[in-house]
């Protein structure tokens, strides 16, 4: 009788999905997509399955009474739109108006446009979806988890204080989520915005704005979807390698230019690797030790010690900046009745403000900037030297602020520079090479938090990622064990860089030399895995544009799997690696493993089949990680920083090793390697697996490598370009080692 039950069920759903296409009128059609047309929803199908139901577009909140087909042509669909009243306010409000659909590339674009309009909106039936992303502080309520299904959310950039929230002044938002149904949204605006995910049945895009300009992003992983957003808002920024490695700060340098020397040779006596410092407000003379933007007395003949930092050291050096005076009037271009500011769109202030930096900084070896407070309490009601209406000041500021950061930086000194924010707006992601996750509190809690605001920062699609490691509100000595775990996470992030004094500069207590042994070790042990993982990490930074964000969520990878929606304590690190960061005082945490073979990073003899639910022990010295099957990733030695002291100089001596991990019978992979040594040239490494026989393929690299495959056989033969090789084979690992000792093209294939 269940039996009977079920397959009726089934068969009524078949019958009721089937005669939705058939009464639903198809208007267009194009590659694997069509669009229906009936009693004014419109419904966008990609074989056979319902991505979306759009049941209105409002217009100062009218809906129009009537939509008909105005036309149809080879890559866009125009639809008109007709109106029976006015908004009662606008006596120039249309009768009707033409909505063009577009489309390229698996992205549909909606757009339209009149004078009358102030708001659009746009409903969608709710489809059983779940919804990630569109902003990064944890709203409301301090919810971890990334799934928005059931809230109302609010797209405007303000930074509550610090009482509200945890994780604090994360400030990253954007008109972009994704949907578990397979597509992503993009509201392309500065405008306001707010948006209702599946309550009362419906889901509702608004936005103050005069024109509709609207994406869906269909894919069926995160990737897929944001390497069209980025084909519509640009591609991502370039990260230098400097940038990739471990960077360190101090909230105050108190001891000025001596304090950080001192610090780098500290780092450097216990062996501790670095590529980059940078040094936080105050370090300038004028209003709250900034405003005249260049180096004070405690920090004078820069050029001097910045050069000891580039050359002893091998590492590069940023600064602190902010786009406001602390009401220092003398700056021309503050705005005008908020003279704190500077007007990002006054000639006169843009002027100056290069002026100042380029002078000051650029020309003393400054290679980019931590840029602050453009989100704090910014002004809606400021008035600009450009007209912009009040609906978008808040967010364009901090999008302008990004973009003539950049443009600064790229004019000094080309694309060998990085700049980070904690305010982000979507657009940034051309001009701005990180964002880091706000002043989060020094403990537990805050820790975790950050952990939460990463992921949600993925889907919005900022690539890379990094947290204050230790926290940045905290007075005190930071617990061990809270530190240690820090780092370890922080070696996994996007961008690694870590904090080590207290807030305002109290309780100089967080440099690993004033803790114990084990936390010098746990320190050294991060910051030497950062740097084996560079050609990685570098690689993932710089292919973003087509590959996706680094921080992977494991929604974003596998989106059709329920139990990933509430998953925000786990990630993806580039497509081979998920990362279950130690985010609470316990020596052990549940790490769930999608679907696929993985293997434990810590001991490659174990494997686990998901989709499944592992308890693992952590003990201080591990984090748990694990290999995705069928996936390639990448270490080795190709950039320094301070560890040319202690190492010596490599330069000639660089070599990479290729870890490959083939899948099943008739699986394929592949994995793009930005080559350092060879002007940054994208290389398409290939796996793949047939019958009999493991391939592994790739273009000549620029250094000499090691090629390492996961098997659980020893081969009958190895042959490189058809020709049997010598390789050595670990009965332990199960891992068959190639090496080549000359520069040259890999044509692997293991028989077995």
């Amino acid at each position: 009788m269940q039996c009977f039950f079920k397959k009726s069920a089934k068969v009524f759903f078949l019958i009721l999905f089937f005669s939705t296409i058939l009464f639903s009128q198809t208007v267009w059609e194009i590659e694997s997509y069509n669009i229906s047309l009936e009693d004014n929803t419109i419904k966008i199908f990609n074989d056979k399955k319902l991505i979306t139901e759009i049941t209105s577009f409002a217009f100062n909140f009218i809906t129009p009474n009537e939509i008909t087909v105005e036309n149809t042509y080879k890559d866009s669909l125009v639809l008109k739109l007709s109106f029976d009243e006015t908004d009662g306010i606008n006596k120039d409000f249309p009768k009707e108006i033409l909505l063009n659909i577009s489309y390229h590339n698996n992205t549909f674009h909606f757009s339209a446009f009149h004078n009358s309009f102030k708001h659009i909106t746009i409903q969608m039936k709710d489809l059983d979806e779940h919804y990630f992303g569109l902003l990064e502080k944890l709203y409301p309520h301090n919810a971890k988890s990334p799934d928005l299904r059931g809230e109302t959310v609010d797209v405007e950039i303000y930074s509550a204080g610090y009482e509200d929230y945890a994780e604090n002044y994360a400030s990253a938002y954007s008109a972009f989520y994704m949907s578990s149904n397979g597509y992503g949204s993009f509201f392309d605006t500065f405008a306001k915005g707010r948006y209702h995910f599946s309550i009362n049945g419906k889901t509702e895009i608004y936005h103050q704005t005069q024109k509709l300009d609207w994406y869906l992003f269909y894919g069926p992983t995160g990737d897929k979807i944001h390497s069209e957003y980025y084909s519509v808002i640009g591609k991502p920024k370039y990260v230098p390698i400097w940038a990739c490695g471990p960077i360190f700060w101090r909230d105050e340098n108190y001891g000025g230019k001596d304090q950080i020397l001192d610090d780098i040779q500290k780092f450097t006596e216990l062996e501790i690797p670095l590529t980059a410092c940078f040094v936080d407000r105050p370090y300038s003379n004028g209003a709250n030790d900034w405003s005249k933007m260049d180096f004070n007395d405690q920090f004078a003949n820069p050029e001097i010690w910045i050069k000891t930092i580039n050359e002893k050291y091998g590492m590069e050096f940023m600064t602190w900046i902010g786009s406001l005076t602390f009401g220092d009037t003398d700056f021309p271009g503050l705005l005008p009745n908020y003279k704190t500011y500077i007007d990002l769109t006054n000639p006169e202030a843009l002027v100056e403000l290069e002026k100042r930096l380029s002078e000051n900084q650029y020309s003393v070896g400054v290679k980019g900037h931590k840029m602050d407070r453009a989100d704090e309490a910014f002004p809606s009601t400021a008035i600009w030297h450009d007209k912009v209406g009040e609906s978008e000041t808040r967010n364009k500021y901090v999008y302008l602020l990004a973009k003539t950061i950049h443009e600064f930086l790229t004019k000094a000194v080309g694309k060998d520079q990085f700049n980070f924010a904690r305010a982000a707006f979507h657009r940034t992601q051309p001009y701005l090479s990180a964002i880091w996750g706000g002043d989060v509190r020094t403990n537990w809690i805050g820790m975790a938090s950050n952990q939460a605001n990463a992921m949600r920062s993925s889907f919005m699609g900022f690539p890379v990622w990094g947290t204050d490691v230790g926290g940045y509100l905290g007075e005190g000595r930071i617990d061990e064990l809270l530190y240690m775990r820090w780092l370890q996470w922080g070696t996994w992030n996007g961008m690694f860089d870590i904090k080590i004094d207290g807030s305002g500069g109290k309780g100089e207590d967080r440099p690993p030399w004033k803790y114990s042994e084990q936390l010098q070790n746990v320190f050294r042990e991060a910051c030497e895995t950062r740097m084996k993982m560079l050609p990685y990490s570098y690689s993932l930074a710089n292919t973003s544009y087509k590959n996706g964000v680094i921080m992977k969520p494991l929604t974003y990878m596998y989106p059709t799997d329920e139990k990933t929606y509430n998953i925000w304590d786990e990630y993806i690190f580039g497509n081979a690696l998920l990362i279950a960061p130690v985010l609470t005082k316990l020596n052990s945490r549940d790490v769930y493993l999608p679907e696929g073979i993985w293997f434990d990073y810590n001991n490659l003899n174990k494997t686990y089949k998901g989709p499944t639910t592992i308890h693992q022990e952590v003990p201080v010295d591990i984090v748990p990680i694990f290999i995705k099957q069928n996936s390639i990733f990448v270490t080795g030695n190709i950039f320094q920083g301070n560890s040319k002291i202690w190492d010596g100089e490599i330069k000639g001596k660089e070599k990479i090793s290729i870890h490959v991990f083939p899948g099943d019978i008739n699986s394929h992979t592949n994995f793009t390697y930005v080559d350092l040594l060879d002007g940054d040239t994208e290389k398409n490494m290939l796996l793949s697996h047939t019958l009999n026989q493991i391939s592994f393929n790739s273009p000549k690299l620029s250094t000499l490598s090691d090629v390492e495959i996961k098997l659980d056989f020893r081969p009958s033969e190895i042959l490189s370009n058809g020709k049997s090789i010598e390789y050595s084979y670990d009965e332990n690992l199960g891992i068959a080692k190639i090496s080549f000792d000359k520069i040259e093209r890999i044509n692997i294939e293991v028989i077995y």
